[in-house]
């Protein structure tokens, strides 16, 4: 979710929380959605707590009847306002045997005025059957934001009974505004293979792949890996929308990580959509890796390009700083990517892998030794020599030196026939000196 998008969802729930139309809070756009979020959760105080003594008095008094009555009572006197103010007050098990006594539409309205911070344990206790049938009404109603409000205060009985009774339209919408993202991997955990294929045709389908988008940045890696291989298993047309949907939304900070994730065949199959290899949506996913430091990314997605879009791509990389190049660098060490850097630098222009041979040379050892294992493994002591030669001859001394040193005899022996075979003059002085 991008600047815009968190600023929208926020706005939507202020608007919720006071009673308005989102059009009447618009002018809260060009604030940041944190801010936004603070005024909502000072607004939210003052509501609660402007007659908290009198409240609690009413709290107090509900336990002097019978539950029936104080059900009926609320139901006819108090209002689902009034008594959303109420819950958190009361015991947890007293307001769950009063909403027992409740009709469900009338506890539907009640969850919209409800704050569930403040009603915790009330929520947790709950039949599932009965969280269900609220989530029907809900869902009917289009009352997403309330629905997101208390999905992370459920218990996973009610979670799983929730599910059951919410269409995928509705569980994308809600998770869009969930409160709380971080129980958003628990809510995919409980859907099923199927139901989770369903998912994802609907966001295609109903135009929703900014709310699926938003569902797998919250998600771990292995189920970010799962939902990209159940994709990228769908037709082409499925798969155009989410990058149509990426490409119109600035959302590939969001799709970049699920491809990192995903198995390499699926990777390819993503890889190798026309879609993907058009110069504006190359441009745009180069852009999103380096706003969003995705290099590692990036990298891992080259290798399975077609040649023409990897060409494309290392047009865009010539006019990369040289401390981009040195991002991407610490990338490839990081996520161990050195073959795909390689290869990738041995297409491009001689003035960038000039900046990526300057960058080579200021690698500490670590990254060094990761390097020069990763050339033996893969063979590409060739292409590593060839972006070495773009440097001044002080440059490639340097650089050879640096590496003959860390090298152990096998990589040394490698680098040195490599040398040999390109007459490299430096690598081939500094293996002799070793």
């Amino acid at each position: 979710m991008n600047a815009r998008q968190n600023s929208e969802v926020e706005i939507l729930k202020l608007a919720r929380l006071v009673g308005v139309e989102p059009d009447d809070v618009r002018y809260f756009e060009q604030v940041d959605a944190q801010d936004i979020r603070d005024l909502r959760d000072q607004v939210t105080v003052v509501m609660f707590d402007a007659d908290r003594q009198m409240l609690q008095r009413v709290a107090n008094a509900t336990r002097l009847i019978p539950t029936k009555l104080a059900a009926v009572i609320g139901e006819q006197a108090f209002g689902p306002l009034l008594c959303a103010r109420v819950t958190g007050l009361l015991e947890p098990s007293r307001a769950v045997d009063i909403a027992g006594h409740l009709p469900t539409d009338f506890l539907a309205e009640l969850s919209v005025q409800l704050d569930p911070r403040r009603a915790s344990r009330v929520i947790a206790e709950m039949p599932a059957d009965q969280i269900a049938a609220i989530a029907k009404v809900l869902a009917r109603r289009d009352e997403h934001i309330a629905m997101g409000r208390l999905v992370s205060h459920l218990s996973k009985a009610s979670l799983a009974a929730a599910l059951d009774v919410v269409d995928d339209e509705a569980l994308l919408r809600t998770a869009y505004v969930m409160e709380s993202k971080s129980s958003i991997g628990a809510l995919v955990a409980l859907l099923s293979a199927d139901r989770l294929e369903q998912i994802i045709r609907t966001a295609s389908s109903a135009g929703l792949w900014p709310e699926a988008l938003e569902v797998l940045r919250h998600v771990t890696d292995d189920q970010r890996g799962s939902l990209g291989d159940l994709a990228a298993g769908l037709e082409d047309e499925v798969l155009d929308s989410m990058v149509r949907a990426a490409q119109a939304d600035e959302l590939w900070a969001s799709v970049l990580p699920v491809t990192r994730a995903m198995s390499p065949e699926s990777r390819e199959r993503f890889a190798t959509l026309a879609s993907v290899q058009t110069r504006p949506v190359l441009a745009t996913i180069v852009d999103a890796a380096a706003a969003e430091d995705l290099w590692a990314e990036l990298l891992i997605l080259l290798p399975v390009l077609p040649p023409a879009a990897r060409r494309r791509v290392a047009a865009l990389a010539a006019a990369f700083g040289r401390q981009v190049f040195e991002g991407i660098l610490e990338a490839a060490h990081e996520y161990d990517l050195w073959s795909p850097l390689i290869l990738f630098a041995a297409e491009l222009d001689k003035p960038a892998q000039k900046k990526i041979a300057e960058s080579l040379g200021k690698l500490d050892d670590d990254a060094l030794d990761g390097l020069l294992a990763e050339v033996y493994n893969e063979r590409l002591e060739l292409e590593l020599l060839g972006i070495i030669a773009q440097l001044a001859v002080a440059g490639q001394k340097r650089v050879a030196k640096r590496m003959t040193d860390r090298a152990d005899e096998d990589i040394l022996g490698a680098l040195a026939e490599a040398a040999d075979e390109q007459s490299f003059a430096p690598l081939q002085k500094a293996a002799k000196a070793s």
